[in-house]
């Protein structure tokens, strides 16, 4: 029986250590408790598969001068069949996750970087053998990046330690044998992205890694494949036995080893009332969502491509609240021309029709896509991107705009700017906007002559300006990922500062109010796209706030409309007004506790 369990979650504000309970092994059959990181939601029991480290490299392995030209051979057809391999997993992502698909690209362009592998034929012709030259150069590369400042560069060392251990492992002749994984869950230093894509090929439960934060890759993946993941465990390949039976609970962050009968008739209960639970959720898709004393709060869905669509569809979402453009730039590997970006835009509008679909114009920059960026850039947060790129590459930004325009025959599209800061920005994407109109007319082609265009709040600048937004814009959106991320000066990647970064803060929660108090006083709706919108604990305070608009992942929808159907909008207007005394993270999330009811 499969005993794998993805559910969504039951309950708010958990929380999970980074270390296990202690560093010994356990005893045979005795029950184990160790604690990680929640990475993924759901519950898995089934046996353990372990993956080991593998060996060590030795930095000082010489090989004799005759026998270089066998060594650079031997890692010309390593690269080789790792970068086969990242393609037969390019072909699965395609397919499965474009969440994958990006993370693989980056992968590729470090193996067929033309510098590193200079680099390490340079030592290998000194004399080095192949797999000590390549542990040097990756090595190397990595000691840079934990010396720099600049945290986005340090979030790659994990990316560079991955690479070398895969072209370390086709110079030895590892492969790893998936289908011995089949039916049961994965325990690992470290997977890849394309490891996860194949190991769902032979029915994976779920995973549990030693390294890696809530944003590491292993994380991202496991929710957008919906495994059940607990990371962060740091010797958990030593601590877990092969073979033996586990229960990964990615709600809480725990892994229980060698549960004992009484654990796991509990584990089993709680899979059951929580499918119980996603029935439930099925029947709300045809039900409005309004809350219990009559206020209509519109749910919408965040996808990155049309084949998403359906998933938004079948969970009943009344639009498409976010299309993140730039998805389309991973997928093409470049900026794709303008009657390419009218068939994606056209598959979207007309598969959603007639519901509205909004299209946030190219974020770029900063972590993502960065083809165009003219220099490196020492802080690309701060740099760069969204619209500052799109204004910096006005051809791009027409081509795009152009390519929306055509796109918006059935007048469901609306278009909405990243990133702004400034009403200068604004009046500059008009410009563009009004430009590219021009340029239809002239085509004679048609188009939506009222396209809306929107204004996405997520500095503290636009949120101060609200005002001034609102009144130049016709809808406001709110990301509250980037938003949190500037207003708290927290890296919402870095691991260092993760206790910092919270939309939970009583700083995010004044800007909302700034936001949605601009934005009513200009008759303007404001959504909110980031993923505050879906947390389950910020529904009611979002509703409270006189937000109307929720957007979020398909996954997510259901259980949102759930809890708005259970609150009363005058009850959240209240538990709003006793957040406004909060001066702590915590203050607030005691107020969410006491007024909140849970699941």
């Amino acid at each position: 029986m499969r005993l794998r369990q993805v559910q969504p979650s039951l309950s708010c504000l958990q929380v999970g250590s980074m270390n296990p309970d202690s560093t010994s092994a356990p005893a045979s059959g005795e029950e184990r408790v160790l604690r990680g990181v929640a990475a993924a939601p759901g519950i898995a029991i089934g046996r353990a598969f372990i993956l080991d480290h593998g060996s060590s490299v030795r930095e000082s392995v010489t090989v004799s001068v005759h026998h270089v030209a066998d060594e650079i051979a031997r890692f010309h057809g390593a690269l080789e069949a790792v970068l086969e391999a990242l393609h037969r997993a390019s072909d699965l992502a395609a397919r499965q996750s474009t969440t994958a698909m990006a993370i693989i690209e980056t992968y590729t362009m470090m193996v067929r970087d033309p510098t590193m592998s200079d680099s390490v034929l340079q030592r290998i012709e000194r004399g080095v053998s192949a797999e000590a030259a390549v542990a040097q150069e990756f090595d190397m590369h990595k000691t840079a990046l934990l010396r720099t400042q600049n945290e986005l560069m340090r979030s790659r060392v994990q990316d560079i330690d991955t690479i070398k251990e895969q072209i370390i492992g086709a110079l030895r002749n590892r492969t790893l044998h998936h289908a011995a994984g089949y039916d049961s869950i994965v325990v690992a230093p470290n997977v890849t992205p394309q490891d996860m894509l194949l190991f769902q090929q032979t029915q994976t439960l779920g995973y549990v890694t030693e390294v890696g934060g809530i944003n590491s890759h292993t994380c991202i993946l496991a929710r957008d494949l919906n495994y059940p993941a607990v990371v962060g465990i740091g010797t958990a390949t030593q601590l877990i036995p092969q073979d033996a039976n586990i229960i990964v609970d990615g709600y809480s962050g725990t892994v229980v080893v060698h549960p004992t009968p009484e654990t796991l008739e509990h584990y089993r209960q709680k899979q059951i009332r929580a499918e119980e639970y996603r029935e439930k959720l099925g029947a709300l898709v045809q039900k409005e969502s309004t809350t219990t004393d009559g206020v209509r709060i519109q749910l919408l869905a965040n996808v990155d491509e049309p084949d998403h669509v359906d998933a938004a569809l079948m969970t009943g979402a009344e639009g498409i609240g976010l299309v993140r453009s730039e998805t389309m730039l991973m997928h093409f590997g470049r900026y794709p021309t303008e009657d390419e970006q009218v068939a994606w835009y056209r598959d979207i509008a007309e598969r959603m029709y007639p519901h509205p679909v909004t299209i946030r114009a190219f974020d770029v920059g900063g972590d993502k896509f960065r083809q165009g960026i003219p220099h490196h850039e020492e802080n690309p947060a701060l740099g760069l991107r969204g619209i500052r790129f799109l204004l910096h590459r006005s051809d791009l930004f027409e081509q795009q705009v152009l390519a929306i325009l055509r796109a918006s025959v059935h007048r469901n599209i609306r278009l909405l700017l990243p990133m702004i800061s400034t009403l200068e920005e604004v009046a500059a994407a008009r410009s563009v906007i009004a430009a590219a109109q021009q340029t239809l007319h002239r085509r004679g082609l048609p188009f939506d002559e009222q396209l809306a265009v929107g204004v996405m709040i997520e500095t503290p600048a636009s949120a101060m300006m609200a005002d001034a937004f609102a009144e130049v814009a016709d809808f406001l959106s709110i990301g509250t990922n980037d938003l949190a991320q500037y207003a708290l000066a927290a890296d919402r990647t870095n691991d260092m500062v993760a206790d910092l970064y919270d939309a939970f803060h009583p700083a995010v929660l004044r800007m909302l109010v700034m936001v949605v108090e601009s934005a009513r006083k200009f008759h303007r709706r404001v959504s909110v796209c980031g993923e505050l919108a879906g947390h389950a604990a910020a529904t009611e305070l979002l509703i409270g706030l006189g937000i109307s608009e929720l957007s979020v992942a398909p996954r997510l929808l259901l259980e949102v409309k759930q809890r708005v159907l259970a609150c009363s909008h005058a009850q959240c207007a209240q538990m709003v007004r006793e957040l406004g005394s909060c001066k702590t993270t915590s203050e607030v999330y005691h107020v969410l506790r006491t007024m909140v009811p849970t699941s």
